[in-house]
C-alpha cells in the first residue's frame, strides 16, 4: 500500500512539474562596445571621398564584418560635441558601464581613455604618432592596454614644400594649432628643417575654438604671413562650420590654406594632403573585431597609414592670382574645379 501511494504521489508531482511553465532563462550577454567621440553626434557620419571618419565610419565597418546592434553587440556612445574638456568625464562614465572594448579617435580622445582605465582594451583610430608612441610604447607588440591607427607627421612637412610650389613668393607661414592638443605640443619644431630648407619661417598661432579666433585672426595679421598652415585638429578642422570659417576668412586675407585635413581643399582651401580616415576607422573595426573574439591589444601592431591624397582646388588658385602648375596637376588625386 505504501509503495502504491509512493508512485501516485510521484506521478502527481511530475504532472504538476510538467504542467508549469518553463522557468525563464536569461539571455546571453552581448559584448558592449564603447563610442568614445571628440565630435558631435549629429556629424555622427561616414563621408565619401577620403573626407570621412569617427563613429559612423566605424560602424559602417563592423556592419560590413556581420556585427549589428541588438543583435550579436551592443553600442555605448558619448560625444563631446567638439568640447574636448568634456571628454575625461564622459570616458569615465563609459569605464563604469565595463565595456569589452572602447573606441575613440584623435590624440585629446585617446589620452581621456588611456587615462580613464588601464585594463579595458582600447581601440585608436587614429590619432597622432607621438601620442600612439607614448601610450602603445611599442608598436610591434603595444605593452599595455591600447592600440590602433596612427597617423604620420610627415605629410605636414611636405605641405610646406606643396605651398612653395603652387606660390614661390611665400616666405612667411602662420600655422594655426590648438594648444590643448597634445599631439601639437611641438608641431612647429617638426616642421622647422623643412621651412629652413625652404627658405619659410614659421610663426605659431593659437586656438582652442571658434571661440578665440578673433584674437587669433589678428595675430596672424600681425605675422605678415603670406599663407596659412591649419593643423588638422579636431576642434580647427574637423568640424565644417569652424573649418569653413577659418578658410573664408583667410581668402579675404588672400591668405593660400595648407592642411593635413583632406576636408580644407574641398571647402575652399588651396591643398590638402591627408590620409584617408574613413579607411583607417573602418581598419579599426577591424581591431575592435578581434578584440571581442578574445586577441589582446598586445597581438595588434599599432599600423600607420600608407595611402595618402592630394587634393588641390584650382577655383580658389584663380582666385588668388596662383597658377596651378600642371606636374602639381597630375599628381593630384582630386582637382576640385
Amino acid at each position: 500500500m505504501n509503495v502504491r501511494r509512493f508512485a501516485l504521489s510521484c506521478l502527481v508531482l511530475l504532472t504538476v512539474w510538467f504542467a508549469l511553465p518553463a522557468w525563464p532563462q536569461q539571455p546571453a550577454r552581448l559584448p558592449k562596445v564603447a563610442i568614445l567621440s571628440p565630435a558631435k553626434q549629429a556629424d555622427m557620419v561616414c563621408l565619401p571621398n577620403n573626407r570621412g571618419g569617427g563613429a559612423g565610419c566605424l560602424l559602417e565597418g563592423l556592419r560590413a564584418l556581420g556585427y549589428g546592434d541588438g543583435r550579436n553587440v551592443t553600442f555605448e556612445y558619448r560625444f563631446a560635441e567638439g568640447s574636448a574638456e568634456r571628454l575625461p568625464a564622459l570616458a569615465a562614465e563609459l569605464v563604469a558601464l565595463r565595456p569589452d572594448v572602447i573606441y575613440t579617435y584623435t590624440t585629446v580622445g585617446a589620452n581621456a581613455a588611456a587615462k580613464a582605465t588601464n585594463t579595458i582594451p582600447i581601440v585608436v583610430g587614429p590619432a597622432g604618432e607621438r601620442t600612439m608612441e607614448r601610450l602603445a610604447g611599442n608598436f610591434a607588440r603595444p605593452v599595455g592596454n591600447v592600440t590602433g591607427l596612427t597617423l604620420s607627421s610627415l605629410h605636414d612637412e611636405k605641405l610646406l614644400q606643396l605651398l612653395k610650389e603652387l606660390a614661390p613668393p611665400i616666405l612667411r607661414v602662420a600655422v594655426l594649432a590648438n594648444p590643448a592638443n597634445p599631439g601639437y605640443g611641438n608641431y612647429l619644431e617638426q616642421l622647422l628643417p623643412a621651412a629652413r630648407q625652404l627658405g619659410i619661417t614659421l610663426h605659431r598661432v593659437d586656438a582652442r575654438s571658434a571661440a578665440e579666433f578673433p584674437q587669433a585672426f589678428t595675430a596672424i595679421r600681425a605675422s605678415r604671413a603670406d599663407a596659412l598652415l591649419i593643423a588638422d585638429d579636431v576642434a580647427l578642422a574637423g568640424t565644417p562650420e569652424v573649418r569653413r570659417q577659418i578658410i573664408q576668412w583667410a581668402l579675404g586675407q588672400r591668405l593660400p590654406v595648407a592642411s593635413a585635413s583632406a576636408r580644407v581643399a574641398p571647402d575652399g582651401g588651396l591643398v590638402s594632403l591627408g590620409t584617408d580616415n574613413s579607411a583607417l576607422v573602418r581598419r579599426a573595426a577591424y581591431y575592435i573585431h578581434r578584440i571581442l573574439g578574445g586577441a589582446k591589444p598586445a597581438e595588434l601592431p599599432v599600423e600607420r597609414p600608407t595611402v595618402y591624397t592630394l587634393s588641390v582646388n584650382r577655383k580658389t588658385a584663380m582666385a588668388l592670382g596662383l597658377t596651378i602648375p600642371q606636374a602639381l596637376l597630375l599628381r593630384a588625386d582630386e582637382v576640385i574645379q
